[in-house]
């Protein structure tokens, strides 16, 4: 059983590593360092101008800054101190609707009242929460000791989903949980000290903040993380990085690759990159798209990227992280099943992608399950099944959760006795896990399922629709009592429309005999994601069914 405390595991990276620390990657490619002796220094102080504000051990406090070094610095503040805090997107705005600043408020009403620290004064801005707002330059700084000494199944940190905006769900999670699956991420890496770790993702998602910033303190490594804008701004920020500083383990979703794909098409010159160092690019966050890591794997490969560094993997804020991982340094498993088994009789039947008269899925292995974490696939009423049958997937283990915050009617939901109820839908095949989407983005048409994700995968295939562009769902025609298959896309024109409407017929026709019952033109702003890329399609179909497109479909 795991012991090991946050607080502790500062104290022991300051003492144990020195010189090693954390490193901000700037805008311009500059670098500021923190080393963890500095962090640790920094953050007592701070945890002890939080305690000397009134704050104590238990109290909760959401962190809303805009500045990674503040939202760091200010983490462990809480931490030492046993402030409970909660990482959120900031929000640009909270005089106009926006999804970050709806989140934000749901939370703050949540977890009743807490502290909500900015990087700058928002107390004009809205207020519910006016009385509360603290800018991180407003937190006295006072030298002195915290005497607090948390408990390895204390709460230590609420990891809000990302998925969740109007009813968000605050995922508890304890000392315990939290050093169980860095210990377990560490042993699937072979993390050593020399292994320097880079991230552009956000820390408000668990990737970022427990995948890159924890975990590396627990070795101790280093660690280099850039400003998610920045990278969004500047893609070539992230290769440059690893680069200079010799990342050994990064990671990035479908979303984070298409960017860089899309950059390097539009300047495929003058850059000397050198990513041969890379043992590990964690792929996961979001389902993981072939076709997109196919092609990363080919534009990076000319700068010393090998292809079995990628490491597709699979895991969930609930298990406080990581799941499953490719063993490392082997080559990513891509399997081509049959998709007529997969849809109508729910069995994993592998083909090769050419059989004649067979229509194929080509789905990625997430690899295995980590130590300390166990996975079932189960039926509808949570017996389990054997290897290549398609169902839900299970999992249990120490980095599990105990449920969410405040929400008991919801914990009955997630839990079948020890396991956890992920909602993701997969199977096993050959030992290895395989997903296959949502549950609840399953479409039911002509008595088969089928997942929005392989629709809409096979969308792409058309030159006329872009990934991350399209959104497909299924919602029932209440004249006929039958599914209607419904198709959102973005970046076409009107005039466009009915041509690719007639396209994605004919392909979806012939490959899965399934209609397409109408397209919507949308802009790409109207593609709702969560902080880690994934797609929202409920939220779209929500707004066709309230009726937010009009009569504006093509049919």
């Amino acid at each position: 059983m795991h012991q090991l405390t946050l607080p502790v595991l500062l104290r022991r990276a300051a003492a144990e590593q020195p010189m090693l620390g954390i490193h901000y990657v700037q805008e311009d490619c500059s670098i500021q360092t923190q080393t963890y002796p500095e962090l640790l220094k920094q953050a007592t102080d701070l945890g002890c101008g939080l305690l000397s504000m009134g704050l104590k051990a238990g109290d909760k406090a959401i962190i809303a800054t805009d500045n990674n070094r503040e939202t760091i610095t200010l983490l462990w503040g809480c931490f030492l101190a046993g402030i409970i805090p909660t990482i959120l997107q900031p929000a640009v705005s909270f005089t106009d609707h926006n999804p970050s600043a709806t989140k934000l408020l749901n939370i703050f009403s949540q977890l009743e009242n807490p502290f909500f620290f900015t990087s700058q004064d928002t107390t004009e801005k809205h207020e519910t929460i006016a009385a509360r707002v603290v800018p991180y330059a407003s937190i006295p700084l006072i030298e002195g000791e915290i005497s607090f000494e948390p408990a390895p199944d204390d709460l230590a940190f609420i990891q809000f989903s990302s998925g969740s905006t109007g009813d968000p769900k605050g995922i508890m999670l304890t000392h315990r949980n939290i050093a169980c699956n860095m210990d377990s991420i560490s042993k699937g890496l072979d993390l050593q000290t020399y292994d320097p770790v880079g991230s552009w993702m956000p820390l408000y998602h668990d990737m970022g903040l427990i995948g890159y910033h924890l975990t590396p303190m627990s070795c101790p490594a280093s660690q280099f993380h850039i400003h998610t804008i920045d990278y969004i701004k500047n893609p070539s920020l992230w290769p440059e990085m690893m680069s200079r500083c010799k990342i050994s383990i990064t990671g990035c979703p479908n979303f984070g690759q298409e960017l860089l794909i899309r950059y390097l098409k539009r300047r495929p010159d003058g850059h000397v990159w050198d990513l041969s160092p890379m043992k590990a690019m964690l792929n996961g966050a979001e389902p993981i798209s072939v076709k997109v890591m196919s092609e990363f794997n080919r534009v990076l490969k000319p700068f010393g990227f090998r292809e079995e560094a990628m490491m597709p993997v699979y895991g969930m804020a609930e298990a406080t992280l990581a799941i499953s991982f490719t063993p490392l340094m082997q080559p990513s498993v891509v399997t081509t099943f049959d998709s007529a088994e997969m849809d109508k009789n729910q069995k994993a039947v592998k083909i090769k992608s050419t059989h004649a008269g067979k229509h194929g899925r080509t789905i990625t292995g997430v690899g295995i399950a980590l130590q300390s974490v166990e996975i079932r696939i189960t039926d509808n009423n949570d017996e389990p099944l054997e290897e290549s049958c398609v169902g839900h997937i299970q999992v249990k283990g120490n980095a599990v959760t105990q449920g969410y915050y405040m929400k008991p009617e919801k914990n009955l939901d997630l839990f079948c006795g020890e396991w956890l109820r992920t909602g993701d839908m997969g199977f096993m095949y050959e030992g290895i896990l395989y997903i296959s989407g949502r549950y609840k983005d399953i479409i039911f048409v002509n008595g088969k399922n089928y997942f929005a994700n392989d629709l809409e995968t096979l969308a792409c295939s058309l030159e006329t629709i872009s990934y991350g562009k399209v959104i497909i769902g299924g919602v029932t025609d209440f004249k006929t009592g039958k599914e209607k298959v419904l198709v959102f896309v973005a970046a076409i024109s009107d005039a466009k429309a009915p041509e690719i409407l007639e396209q994605l017929r004919t392909l979806m026709r012939k490959e899965l005999g399934i209609p397409i019952d109408e397209l919507i033109v949308i802009k790409s702003n109207e593609i709702p994601k969560t902080s880690s890329g994934k797609i929202q399609r409920y939220k779209v179909i929500h707004r066709y069914l309230q009726g937010d497109f009009g009569n504006s479909g093509f049919k």
